[in-house]
């Protein structure tokens, strides 16, 4: 078998991946659960990956009927890929300005904490394999683990160990209703790049205390680590020293590394964004032994982070078709002569 590791299948905690190749969670301006955005996701899923983790979604929307029934939707098109599917749930920034998480007053810290347990329940009739709460990127979940963002004197901070108090809160309300019947995963980046900012070694002790309130896989993303830093090389020590499924996240687009990092240990998954975007069909071309079919990323952000930060959906200049997936009507299936 061409890329045997990166294609060999796993099982964590009873659920079958048929791969090591997830899509993470990208941003897209399509709405989670329109036309559009189920259409962009399922495409993916036929295309061969083997997990995807639907986009950052604040806890609020699951509170609307509206979306639980959309859903549904979402999740059957993904399965039906061939995927399993996770949604990241996220924190909606609050519309006053705060510079941090230390003045936040802890009834409202208890209700975002209810709101993601609400949000997990939600995910889990609707046929989602699990959810990824998102502590990483110096969003407010990773916020409060910081001690530079995070100067509380409470129960929430302080210590390191107060400082992931938030966090274990969660994970523990997630797995109390989980009942081993889907996945928690959670997203945090191993080190913050700053004077003062928490280490690696204080990241072993947030990924063991995971670990012991039933956290099932931990993905890993350095996201703001210098350009010339062997992302592996933090991924691989996470999972050395926690024991824990690992997905890998950073420069994972050529399938020989990809394979390689899996063969050797680094991780048990790795994550593949852009490159999805480009050619949906990645995994499957490159399955097959068609490497010199993939449509390449550029890495050029022009047309997915640019978009983004100009509020409007997300395309690419290599595939044009990103956002346009629901107008195709099955044409699809000629990709995959």
């Amino acid at each position: 078998m061409i890329y045997e590791y990166l294609f060999s299948p796993i099982s964590v905690k009873g659920l079958y991946f048929k791969n090591r190749i997830v899509m993470p969670p990208m941003a897209t301006n399509f709405g989670i659960v329109t036309q559009q955005s189920i259409a962009y996701y399922v495409k993916r899923a036929l295309g061969g990956v083997g997990t995807i983790i639907v986009e950052g979604t604040p806890t609020h929307l699951f509170h609307s009927k509206k979306f639980q029934d959309r859903l549904k939707f979402l999740t059957d098109g993904i399965h039906k890929g061939g995927a399993n599917v996770f949604i990241q749930l996220t924190i909606k920034s609050n519309p006053q300005p705060r510079r941090d998480v230390t003045d936040i007053p802890i009834d409202e810290i208890k209700s975002l904490i209810d709101d993601f347990v609400y949000a997990g329940k939600v995910s889990l009739e609707a046929g989602f394999d699990g959810v990824e709460p998102h502590g990483a990127h110096g969003f407010i979940m990773n916020q409060f683990f910081s001690p530079i963002f995070n100067r509380r004197n409470d129960e929430y901070g302080g210590d390191v160990y107060k400082r992931m108090r938030f966090a274990l809160d969660v994970i523990k309300g997630l797995k109390s209703i989980a009942n081993n019947r889907f996945l928690i995963l959670y997203r945090h980046t191993p080190v913050e790049w700053r004077d003062g900012g928490y280490s690696l070694g204080d990241t072993i002790l947030f990924g063991r205390e995971l670990k012991k309130e039933g956290l099932d896989i931990l993905d890993i993303s350095p996201s703001t680590a210098p350009g010339s830093y062997d992302y592996g090389a933090l991924a691989k020590e996470v999972k050395r020293q926690v024991d824990i499924p690992v997905i890998m996240v950073g420069k994972m687009y050529v399938p020989d590394l990809a394979d390689d990092r899996i063969r050797n240990g680094y991780a048990d998954f790795v994550a593949i964004g852009r490159t999805l975007l480009s050619d949906p069909f990645l995994p499957k071309k490159i399955q097959d032994g068609k490497f010199n079919l993939v449509d390449s990323c550029r890495q050029c952000n022009i047309m997915c982070h640019g978009y983004l930060r100009r509020k409007i959906p997300i395309s690419c200049i290599v595939n044009p078709s990103v956002g346009k997936e629901f107008l195709e009507r099955g044409r699809w299936s000629r990709e995959l002569r």
